[in-house]
């Protein structure tokens, strides 16, 4: 059963598997652990700016350093402030491409500060260039081995590709450089977990708890994984501590709804999957596990409506095209099934319950 986490990446939240979020563009607020190198006292623009980016007022803060690089062409930080500011409000590729000049010209003033490549890197990111953001990640990291912001971003990226060794030994050095905050234990949950070292994800979930109650991503998260581990009751436990913050919450809802599956309770896990998709129509994991419990009901026309909703909204879920492709089966729809089952192939051509099915429909004479 394919599990839905909750990634944090400073401000944005993903779910894991998925597409990467956005990254919050680093200011030199973003990174308190670290002085940025200043020898010269600033200029009024370069105040103004910093003062604007600081709260929020992109438009007066792109100004007031554009004036700033104007006056001090060769002000590296004046480069990457207005750099940071352009890729905060950039939207087309000319917007961004813009940015980056701006840092990279940061670069060339001054080729030991590392802020622009943190920078570098989170637009790289959006652009879904990961290759190129993991270059300008670890040049920070290199250039400021006690940069919080450019360990997480690197870990960030590194859990993107699937690296997730390298991504736990970046969140962990997060951790050590500043054990207060809890998104590095919140993040290392989630690798943990995906290694199947459900140990060592609870506890990095409980330190993010223990650091900030209110964290509703990290109960989820512990909810998945005392799910994936078979302890229901902990699992419910954690997904109402998540309802208690959160009471809209479809991931949280979404994961209650799967435990009272297993416990059979039927009748409520469909109000529960049911209340998930109230709250967000879109959200794929409850229409699959609503699909699920209903073919347990018998409710087969409904399922498969779920199913076919499921996978049209994400048409990478394996989970989701197998599953319908055994209610298919279950149905003597065995052509049907094995064009779920070829699909998943498609997706994942390793997926050992795709290749199995395929095969044994294809000894009872189905045309494959």
């Amino acid at each position: 059963m394919k599990t839905t986490f909750a990634l944090r990446a400073f401000s944005v939240l993903i779910a894991a598997g998925c597409a990467m979020a956005p990254f919050t563009v680093a200011s030199a607020y973003d990174d308190p652990h670290v002085a940025v190198p200043d020898d010269s006292p600033a200029s009024e623009s370069m105040r103004k700016g910093e003062s604007a980016y600081e709260h929020g007022n992109m438009k007066d803060a792109i100004n007031q350093f554009r004036e700033a690089t104007r006056q001090e062409p060769d002000n590296a930080k004046a480069h990457q402030r207005l750099g940071a500011a352009l890729a905060a409000t950039a939207n087309t590729k000319d917007e961004y491409d813009a940015a980056i000049a701006e840092e990279k010209q940061a670069v060339k003033l001054d080729a030991k500060y590392f802020l622009p490549h943190v920078v570098l890197g989170q637009i790289y990111a959006n652009e879904d260039k990961v290759d190129d953001a993991l270059v300008e990640f670890k040049t920070a990291v290199a250039l400021n081995p006690k940069s919080f912001r450019s360990h997480m971003d690197l870990g960030f990226a590194l859990t993107h590709i699937g690296a997730v060794d390298d991504a736990i030994a970046a969140y962990k050095k997060a951790n050590e450089i500043n054990p207060k905050d809890p998104t590095p234990p919140l993040n290392l949950g989630v690798l943990y977990a995906q290694k199947g070292d459900y140990a060592n994800g609870v506890k990095a979930e409980q330190s993010a708890i223990a650091i900030d109650k209110t964290i509703k991503e990290a109960w989820i998260n512990l909810g998945n994984i005392y799910a994936d581990s078979g302890e229901t009751d902990k699992a419910i436990d954690a997904f109402n501590q998540a309802l208690k913050l959160s009471p809209k919450h479809p991931n949280a809802l979404c994961g209650l709804g799967w435990m009272l599956q297993k416990k059979g309770d039927l009748k409520g896990a469909i109000e529960t999957q049911r209340k998930a998709l109230k709250f967000d129509p879109d959200f794929e994991p409850a229409h699959r596990r609503l699909a699920e419990v209903l073919n347990e009901q018998g409710e087969d026309k409904e399922a498969e409506s779920e199913f076919k909703k499921a996978i049209q909204l994400n048409p990478r879920d394996v989970t989701a095209m197998v599953q319908y492709a055994k209610m298919l089966e279950k149905l003597k729809r065995d052509q049907d099934a094995a064009a779920q089952y070829k699909k998943a192939l498609t997706v994942n051509p390793d997926e050992k319950m795709a290749k199995d099915a395929l095969a044994e429909l294809g000894k009872r004479g189905v045309k494959l």
